[in-house]
């Protein structure tokens, strides 16, 4: 074999190897589609971020009286306590007690211990919207400021079942 065809060879070889990225789209950019996928909500809770503060799962579990309720875990991720002072849900506010979030804990909103009534509940009343739909939620921290988010709703049925308070 001659150098000049070896030479061919490796400058064929070397192409494709530079062009297997480009032809996978691995170098579509920040607005790539599967880029923004992993911003959306969906039916696994709303995830967002604030300052030090993480919001996971967040969802509000809406009954048919249109009692609803805010269920999510927030996570300090930085060096001082915070609190959660607010929520809002559709622009109405919930009855919530400020609740301190110590650095490098978290906080779960609606959930309860196994077999005992939710705690942290942030209760509004007269949400009408359908099961389903995004409502805005709006929640205020004393150190981290506002986050104002868009929230999927569900019925209180099958894995959200008795994470709605009993009101009355």
């Amino acid at each position: 074999m001659t150098s000049s065809r070896i030479l061919r060879r490796l400058a064929i070889g070397a192409v494709a190897i530079a062009a297997v990225p480009a032809l996978a789209g691995c170098w579509q950019g920040q607005d790539a589609s599967t880029t923004m996928q992993a911003t959306m909500n969906s039916g696994n809770g709303t995830q967002a971020m604030l300052g030090a503060m993480r919001i996971e799962n967040a969802t509000v579990v809406r009954g048919d009286d249109g009692t609803a309720s805010l269920i999510m875990s927030v996570f300090n991720q930085g060096a001082e306590p915070d609190t959660l002072t607010s929520v809002t849900i559709n622009g109405a506010p919930a009855s919530i007690a400020p609740t301190g979030i110590a650095p490098g804990t978290f906080q779960a909103f609606g959930y309860g211990v196994e077999g005992q009534p939710p705690t942290n509940v942030a209760l509004v009343t007269g949400l009408d919207v359908e099961a389903s739909s995004y409502v805005p939620v709006t929640l205020t921290f004393e150190r981290a400021g506002l986050l104002d988010m868009s929230v999927l709703t569900v019925p209180p049925v099958g894995y959200y079942e008795g994470l709605l308070p009993v009101t009355g």
